[in-house]
This record gives C-alpha cells, sequence and structure tokens, in this order.
C-alpha cells in the first residue's frame, strides 16, 4: 500500500474517534510495526504540532485515540 494512503486512513481513524489498533492496522494495509510505530510517531508530531492534540494509547481498549481535551 501507499504510504501517504495507510497514513490518510489512520488520521481519519483517529480524527472520528474510531482509533486505530496495532495489528489490525498492520494486516489491513500489510505494514510491519516498526513501520507501524514510525507512522504513529509521524501523526503524534502533527496532531501536537496542528491541534494541540495528543494521541495516547488506550491500554484498556488497545487503541491509539486522540487524549480527550480538558
Amino acid at each position: 500500500m501507499n504510504k501517504s494512503y495507510v497514513l490518510l486512513k489512520m488520521y481519519d481513524a483517529i480524527r472520528t474517534d474510531e482509533g486505530v489498533k496495532i495489528v489490525a492496522c498492520c494486516n489491513t494495509y500489510g505494514i510491519s510495526v516498526a513501520t507501524f510505530r514510525r507512522y504513529m510517531a509521524f501523526l503524534r508530531a502533527y496532531f501536537m504540532e496542528t491541534l494541540g492534540r495528543e494521541i495516547v494509547y488506550d491500554a484498556a481498549r488497545a487503541l491509539y485515540i486522540l487524549k480527550p481535551s480538558a
């Protein structure tokens, strides 16, 4: 899959509060866990810089989501 496409799909999932699961994302888009982590680091930096929002890992649901606003 195209890197840009995968990043946009991850972005959409995070923005819509659907969240992103590591295994599901890796399986769906055929990427490695290392690649997933690189993409997530890029998205974390992007969300923080442009929206002032933090992406966090929700262990109870095993997915990455936007940290709720205070």
